[in-house]
């Protein structure tokens, strides 16, 4: 038999209040203790783009938070500010890329430790995952390596001042103006090769253009006439580009470099006082030999080339000139029996010493090492 026992009516299933209570979430203990407690540091690692940033934030010692996305610059300085309340050092890294260092200089005036790596996703090719999340948490642990002794674990990348880098975008639109200048003229002279009238130099100039027209019908000079006009506009801002870049070279140079060369030497380099040893500078360059080396076994091969390619193209523009003005100096006279030789191999690898030697040479020249008389230097300009 079965006996059934009623409960009281505040005891029925439907008429039970519900007493339990949620837990707190876990972000809101930690803001909880934030406010509490104020952090000794955070640690900000932004992924930056046009459209949006990706910021993860470390307290302290404590485990990456989740990563927070940001629709504009101003809410991602709004985010550093707040962060500023509840700690007593914020430091933030970000990646160099096409949207430069505003954002650090914003930072460094607003009083906020900033750095400015080298882009690097060697870690997510590894592991063949990359998305922005991804790599903001991966700033913030290099960082953090960083900043406790781990030196090579954040790839810093040199910030110009505003100055420095007018100078280097003045240099580098120079060059650019000459790459363009010379992608018209191989595309007309391909015309000309296409059509069986061979190859011009310089055919856009007046002297060759007039001997020119007497040769080619007048289709293909209808043709020619476009590009013609643009390289002499090319021609012309290159003239006034080369020539204000000569107008802002100041002091003393080793005879045979001329001032645009000087000028945007000093532009790429930005502070030589920025290199604390020779091969840094030499570095920079790319100009120092590879190396395959392991237990016993030293193994060197060709130059790294890692550096900035504008400066080394301009060093070995230096040794060029310095060999034919300056046949005095120690590197040229130590190499001069192969630069006189036929062989075009052994040739290469005497211009790549003799420009290793200068750009540390001139590193030693204007930080004050030596003087140009035991560099064996002659030096031209004001003095």
């Amino acid at each position: 038999m079965l006996w059934f026992v009623r409960l009281p009516d505040m005891q029925q299933p439907d008429k039970m209040k519900n007493t339990l209570k949620a837990a707190p979430a876990a972000n809101a203990i930690e803001l909880k203790n934030e406010k509490s407690t104020k952090a000794k540091r955070i640690l900000l690692g932004v992924d930056v783009h046009l459209r949006g940033y990706q910021a993860a934030r470390k307290i302290d010692d404590g485990v990456i938070g989740v990563v927070d996305t940001f629709r504009s610059e101003v809410e991602l300085l709004l985010h550093i500010e707040r962060q500023r309340q509840r700690a007593e050092q914020v430091v933030v890294v970000y990646e160099a890329g096409p949207l430069g260092y505003t954002l650090y200089r914003k930072l460094q005036a607003a009083g906020v430790l900033c750095y400015v790596c080298a882009p690097d996703s060697a870690q997510q090719r590894r592991k063949r995952r990359k998305n922005n999340k991804i790599d903001a948490r991966n700033l913030t642990s290099k960082l953090f390596n960083y900043l406790n002794g781990d030196k090579e674990a954040l790839p810093l990348a040199r910030v110009p001042t505003e100055t420095q880098e007018q100078q280097r975008l003045a240099s580098r639109q120079h060059d650019q103006l000459v790459e363009e200048r010379k992608c018209l003229g191989a595309q007309g002279n391909a015309i000309l090769l296409s059509q069986g009238f061979g190859s011009w130099s310089n055919w856009w100039r007046p002297k060759v253009w007039a001997q020119l027209s007497g040769v080619v019908p007048a289709w293909l000079l209808e043709r020619l006439q476009i590009w013609a006009d643009v390289l002499k506009i090319l021609d012309e801002k290159i003239c006034q580009a080369k020539a204000a870049l000569a107008r802002a070279c100041s002091g003393p140079r080793p005879k045979g470099v001329g001032a645009l060369s000087q000028m945007q030497l000093r532009s790429e380099v930005l502070d030589w006082s920025l290199y604390p040893n020779r091969r840094k500078i030499a570095c920079l360059a790319g100009m120092v030999p590879s190396e395959w080396s392991t237990g016993d076994k030293e193994r060197r091969g060709s130059i790294t080339k890692v550096g900035v390619p504008a400066l080394r193209r301009i060093i070995i523009e230096m040794v060029w000139r310095m060999v034919l003005f300056q046949p005095q100096y120690k590197p040229v006279q130590k190499w001069q029996e192969v630069l006189k030789g036929t062989n075009p191999a052994l040739k290469k690898k005497a211009v790549v010493a003799i420009g290793r030697q200068l750009i540390v040479d001139l590193w030693r020249l204007e930080t004050g090492r030596v003087t140009a008389q035991e560099l064996n230097l002659v030096m031209t300009g004001a003095q």
